[in-house]
């Protein structure tokens, strides 16, 4: 029994390492702190954390001085370039990373480093080189690059990032660093909305009125304008170049911009700015600025940032930063960063960093979030507060496949995903046994995950889950209330183990129910029917163990 054991400690620790064995040992990600901390008592700790050995000469590299800093899902070979500045040369053998002083030459230089996105993922296949002597490199499937310039310029250095989809890069570098963490912005998304949007107001570009905007280029200033439709008002055909301050449009208009009200009985269209208010019967379209409030029976949309609020009965759309908030019926869209909150009753997209809250009914996307999101679905690419939904996908958040068992069933499979300070599980159990169907069983939970330790933590959860034997036929809930020890390990592999309160409502009209228990026997603490309402409950504790991976 005893070997049987050991056999299964080795097997899931040895699937616990499979996946980062085969990642080279430099891109392995690690997040570490120091704080004036000797650089060797550094190493040993980053060693552990990176599954590696450092060799090294104690009289060749000074390992006594001390290092600062944060170093948050990093990667080996980026921590050891920024402790060392560059001035250590980085060989990799098997599990073994060789630190050597780098030769210190004025003829030539070695300058690598790595190309991401603004995910800070690395790309593939980035062109980088230098203009004046084209010394060029390709990064590889982590972003990394490397390749030596001859006779640097003792001036400003220069690089060229060049790669399909993204924005061209020039980098410009008077610090000596030979080493760069280069980040490409992407023209996709809010460009390829936003083209055909700040077009809108050209509808009319044969007429006489875009004539004389193209050519009046100076805007002219009017405390008050009247228009009917556009054009055909107090600013006659020139008013796409007169800013007012008061604007009344009896169907729609088109202005120059608005400095404090403008109101609209089904649109208005503003090449500039608009402020305080703006409000119309079906939608605003803004070319510049919203300073203050939009609120439209259908759409709002703003070709730069707003500061204040959008309040669209469809859809709020907006390519600059949001400070404020969107609430819109159906969805809001912002191409750039947002500081506030946006509330949709269908979907909210943020294409850039959230400092606040999104809350929808349905869908929540964001890149990283200072704050939560609220919704059925939630995804961010980082999270610092809770993203609380049915289910939420925190790319760089927790994310846990575990295989357990309990005193019901033997075998259970589950899937955490979210963040520590909340999460969803999903899981499934199932119990071998000679019957003619058999017994398993589907549920839900969320859970809590405070740190205790370096390695340990505490898992809070509830949980419900349907058992059934065969098809679903008849409420058979099992509700859990589990609190438990979380150990890790080592990285991508842990054990946890922890009691659990469990209280069974099910049918009693049914009589065909699997047996609760088939290998244990545990205490029950109360049993309560009510025949009227052919409801019936069961009072237990019991216990969880197993494996969690990744």
């Amino acid at each position: 029994m005893n070997r049987l054991l050991l056999f299964f400690a080795v097997f899931f620790l040895m699937i616990g390492k499979g996946q980062s064995q085969t990642i080279p040992v430099l891109e392995r990600k690690v997040t570490i702190n120091a704080q004036d901390e000797r650089i060797d008592q550094f190493l040993k700790r980053l060693s552990q954390e990176a599954g590696c050995v450092f060799s090294y000469s104690p009289s060749a590299i000074d390992v006594s001085r001390e290092v600062s800093g944060d170093f948050p899902d990093r990667s080996l070979r980026e921590i050891l370039e920024v402790v060392f500045e560059g001035e250590v040369q980085l060989k990799q053998k098997g599990v073994y990373v060789i630190l050597t002083p780098k030769p210190s030459s004025g003829k030539e230089v070695v300058v690598s480093g790595y190309v991401v996105d603004e995910s800070g993922k690395g790309i593939r296949d980035a062109t980088v080189y230098d203009p004046i002597t084209l010394k060029s490199s390709t990064t590889d499937e982590y972003g990394y690059f490397q390749f030596e310039v001859k006779n640097p310029a003792a001036e400003n250095f220069e690089l060229i990032v060049n790669k399909k989809d993204f924005s061209d890069t020039l980098v410009l570098d008077n610090s000596g660093n030979s080493f760069q963490k280069i980040l490409l912005k992407t023209e996709g998304v809010g460009k390829s909305i936003a083209e055909p949007m700040k077009n809108f107001w050209v509808w009319t570009k044969n007429s006489v009125g875009f004539t004389n905007l193209e050519n009046v280029t100076g805007d002219i200033h009017r405390g008050f304008q009247f228009s009917v439709v556009p054009f055909v008002g107090t600013n006659r055909k020139i008013s796409g170049s007169v800013i007012n301050d008061y604007s009344l449009n009896l169907l729609g208009g088109f202005s120059g911009g608005t400095t404090k009200a403008e109101l609209g009985g089904l649109f208005n269209i503003t090449k500039g700015d608009a402020g305080v208010v703006q409000i119309a019967g079906l939608f605003n379209q803004v070319g510049g600025q919203v300073r203050g409030l939009q609120l439209a029976g259908l759409v709002n949309s703003a070709m730069d940032s707003v500061k204040a609020a959008q309040i669209g009965g469809l859809v709020n759309f907006s390519t600059g930063n949001v400070r404020g908030f969107q609430l819109a019926g159906l969805m809001n869209i912002n191409t750039k960063n947002l500081q506030g909150t946006q509330i949709a009753g269908l979907v909210n997209y943020n294409h850039r960093d959230i400092s606040g809250a999104q809350i929808a009914g349905i869908l929540n996307i964001g890149r990283n979030v200072i704050g939560s999101q609220v919704g059925l679905l939630n995804y961010s690419d980082s999270t610092s507060g809770a993203p609380v939904g049915l289910i939420s996908f925190v790319r760089k958040g927790y994310h846990k496949v575990e295989i357990g068992a309990d005193e019901i069933f033997p075998t259970n499979i589950a899937l955490r995903t979210g963040t520590r300070a909340f999460y969803n599980i999903i899981f499934a159990g199932v119990r071998p046994e000679q019957a003619d169907s058999t017994t398993w069983a589907f549920g839900y939970g969320i859970g809590f995950s405070p740190r205790l330790g370096r390695k340990t933590f505490l898992n809070i959860e509830f949980t419900s889950e349907q058992m059934n034997k065969g098809n679903v036929v008849a409420m058979n809930l099992i509700n859990r209330a589990y609190l438990g020890f979380d150990w890790q390990m080592v990285k991508g592999f842990g054990l946890y183990a922890g009691p659990s309160i469990n209280w069974r409502v099910y049918d009693s009209s049914y009589t065909d129910h699997p047996v609760t228990f088939y290998y244990v026997q545990p205490k029950i603490l109360s049993e309560k029917y009510l025949p009227m309402d052919d409801i019936a409950s069961q009072l237990w504790l019991g216990f969880r163990a197993g494996v969690r991976f990744f």
